[in-house]
């Protein structure tokens, strides 16, 4: 068990940098801190601060994830190698990649035709080769 013992607000970033026992401990979203209700001389638990950071993860991996969706569509592997190379862990991805999957962002079938309609637009074939 831990206390925390100050919450700076980052300026300009969002986040809000929690100290347990007088040391940095980790930062979070300050959407997810005031959503947890974290207080100074509040008592946190190694599941509670575990939870906290896992929380964290996911949202940056989901981020993340949508920042390279922004860019064209992706299959799910692709995603996930491009998400490995971020740095995140395999729960982190699947964890993300269901969210996606969930709110219709990731779709391996319409992918699959989005690759296959740009293929046959910018690289066509000939009548003999089809």
């Amino acid at each position: 068990m831990a206390m925390i013992t100050a919450l700076r607000e980052n300026k300009g970033r969002g986040r809000v940098s929690v100290s347990l026992d007088g040391r940095f401990a980790f930062s979070l979203p300050a959407e997810l801190a005031a959503k947890e209700g974290l207080q100074c001389d509040q008592i946190l638990t190694a599941d509670q601060v575990d939870s906290l950071t896992r929380s964290d993860r996911h949202q940056s991996c989901l981020t993340v994830a949508t920042g390279f969706l922004s860019y064209r569509p992706m299959s799910s592997a692709e995603l996930r190698t491009r998400l490995q190379r971020r740095g995140f862990d395999g729960a982190t991805q699947d964890s993300a990649l269901a969210t996606l999957k969930e709110k219709g962002l990731l779709d391996d079938t319409a992918f699959a035709q989005f690759w296959t309609d740009n293929r046959e637009s910018f690289s066509p074939r000939s009548q003999r080769l089809t």
